[in-house]
């Protein structure tokens, strides 16, 4: 892998620039410093792949710009969870959703508790900031659609005025941006959503504004041999998630820890490079690889669906017990 770093102007080329801010927000997260309450929005009603997408393209490609009043209070919708799940099968899987499939997730409505769904705020920001970094494209596209911008297609001008708008927020205690439609973010962990948005458009901004005029051409780029790389993964997610799952269970790796679900799952995709199970080329395969090893919770106890299907065939079941060879 090989880096090249600017010597003024750090370009926003991959996710991890933003890693000091995504960790903040997994700390305020596992913390859980706040009130958790039950969003009350209206349910996904329609499990049509169009309905799917056109929500996503809603969601997490466009410039959030509705103000409400700062919250110390997370809010979570029923349709936050039921989104992604039907995203994975309808999108990441490219499968029609089954009859039996959509009622088993419908009836998780009923056993529905917010506070144990904060996971799910972590899984819609990773979404979004990925797909502001590698789909700005449509992210752009999307926003020029917003009523408030109707007539205007000059790129710097709609950045200037979503910028002004962010930056003044940043300094209001009362105001806070309503990112997600389905989920209330308080004002720390949606100003830190905010921190990532304006320093993404301030360095679009200097692209396209910069003038040639005063630079120093001789001026050269730092680079970097980096001589680590990724190991590419032939199998699915799904047996890769199992992997991890097994060693875990017999005690080859340590016990996965309560909050740090997200963080191993960074780290295991930091490792394998998952390409191959990819569905589409602007898929995240880091966030579906998570709704894996997320699993589900049903009465407190973490499960994992996808290896109790009848059509799953366990590759990694015969992986032997550490402490049992150890006593030996």
């Amino acid at each position: 892998m090989k880096l090249y770093l600017a010597q003024k102007q750090k370009m926003i080329i991959d996710k991890l620039h933003f890693e000091r801010q995504l960790n903040n927000i997994n700390q305020i997260l596992c913390k859980k410093d706040f009130n958790v309450t039950l969003l009350r929005k209206m349910p996904l009603n329609n499990f049509k792949k169009e309905e799917i997408l056109s929500h996503y393209s809603l969601t997490f490609q466009n410039f959030p710009l509705t103000i409400e009043n700062s919250s110390n209070e997370i809010g979570i919708s029923h349709f936050a969870t039921e989104f992604f799940e039907f995203y994975y099968e309808l999108v990441d899987m490219n499968r029609a959703v089954s009859p039996q499939k959509e009622k088993e997730i419908l009836n998780k409505r009923q056993t529905f508790i917010p506070e144990n769904n904060l996971e799910t705020i972590e899984i819609f920001i990773d979404e979004f900031i990925h797909s502001l970094i590698y789909n700005y494209e449509n992210f752009l596209s999307n926003t020029m659609k917003q009523h408030y911008f109707v007539g205007v297609n000059n790129e710097v001008k709609i950045l200037l005025n979503i910028l002004k708008r962010y930056k003044s927020i940043l300094e209001d205690q009362t105001k806070q941006i309503d990112i997600f439609w389905s989920i209330r973010l308080d004002k720390k962990i949606s100003d830190l959503v905010l921190e990532m948005l304006i320093e993404f458009i301030e360095q679009r901004l200097s692209i396209l504004t910069i003038s040639t005029d005063n630079i120093n051409f001789e001026s050269k780029l730092i680079y970097i041999q980096n001589e680590s790389s990724s190991i590419e993964w032939n199998g699915s997610q799904q047996e890769l998630c199992e992997l991890i799952l097994e060693l875990e269970k017999k005690e080859w790796i340590a016990e996965i820890r309560t909050g740090d679900r997200r963080k191993f799952a960074n780290s295991i995709t930091k490792i394998f490079n998952l390409d191959k199970t990819k569905k589409s080329k602007g898929s995240n395969s880091n966030n579906s690889f998570y709704q894996l090893l997320k699993g589900e919770h049903i009465d407190n106890t973490r499960t994992y669906p996808f290896m109790e299907k009848e059509n799953y065939e366990k590759k990694f079941s015969g992986i032997l017990d550490l402490k049992k060879i150890q006593t030996e």
